[in-house]
């Protein structure tokens, strides 16, 4: 059996559960919590993935075995966590489903090594356990601080699913050859990249969130995608960002990419405004 069809497994139960859900409440917008718990689980793992180089994911997809790595995480981080998470939020499930989802992850961890299409470094199975516990725990409380309008839990949310739309895209264009950055915290360069799109990813998602959240003229929301464009460049001028096509299709290319994310963010903000005022009841 191929490497990839388990990953391939999880990624097709995830959206469909997910799909489900939104069905069941009819809710298409709850896709912005899915993207902002994605957002949440994307920092963890930037710490003991990225940095920490805890575990290793082998999907055997791409020829680039860093970024293969870095798509087995996705499938982990982008669908199955962050689903569960709006599984446990939506539902409002007891402890006893939290205790029950991450013992099943823990079982898949095991199923993978076993198959040996992932293997750990440092980590434990008792840490995947401990920090599923913690992130079902903190989804449950997460959306019930929305509805009590909690305006950093609304900033938040909204920066959470800026950073995972931002930093998906970018993987995005380093996979397909567009650009990567390379600075030399790492001796691998593909995992240096990860590092600093990573990085970059966190403070685009920001300003996309501080345009929609604090500015209502759509001239100074506009704004958004030239400035996330403009902090890249310093970053070209002096090598550490390498772009791999012509710099005008790059050009084109990133600024149709970030007015559709910014685009975004403002339904996701429309969303999360929803849930706050009341009008979004789990």
């Amino acid at each position: 059996m191929p490497n990839y069809v388990p990953y391939l497994i999880l990624a097709v139960v995830s959206i469909t559960i997910l799909i489900m859900i939104i069905i069941h409440k009819r809710q298409f917008g709850l896709t912005v919590l899915f993207l902002s718990f994605s957002g949440i689980v994307y920092v963890g793992e930037f710490i003991v993935f990225v940095i920490g180089n805890c575990y290793f994911y082998v999907p055997d997809v791409l020829e680039v075995r860093y970024y293969d790595n870095a798509l087995g995480a996705i499938v982990s981080n982008l669908f199955v966590i962050p689903v569960l998470g709006v599984v446990v939020a939506v539902y409002q499930l007891r402890i006893r489903w939290l205790v029950l989802f991450a013992l099943i992850l823990m079982g898949v961890g095991e199923l993978f090594e076993w198959l040996d299409i992932y293997y750990t470094n440092w980590w434990r199975r008792e840490y995947t356990f401990i920090s599923v516990m913690i992130f079902l725990l903190l989804s449950k409380f997460w959306i019930r601080a929305l509805e009590l309008g909690n305006r950093w839990i609304r900033f938040l949310s909204l920066w959470m699913q800026g950073w995972g739309g931002a930093g998906t895209v970018m993987y995005i264009l380093s996979v397909v050859g567009i650009r990567y950055y390379e600075y030399g915290f790492f001796e691998n360069i593909y995992r240096d990249n990860i590092f600093i799109s990573a990085l970059m990813g966190m403070m685009k998602g920001l300003i996309f969130s501080v345009s929609i959240m604090f500015f209502q003229k759509l001239r100074w929301r506009l704004l958004a995608p030239v400035l996330v464009f403009g902090i890249d460049l310093p970053l070209y001028y002096i090598g550490v960002l390498v772009i791999e096509v012509p710099f005008w299709v790059y050009t084109i290319v990133y600024l149709i990419l970030a007015t559709l994310l910014l685009w975004w963010t403002q339904y996701a903000y429309t969303f999360i405004s929803k849930i706050s005022s009341g009008r979004f009841s789990t």
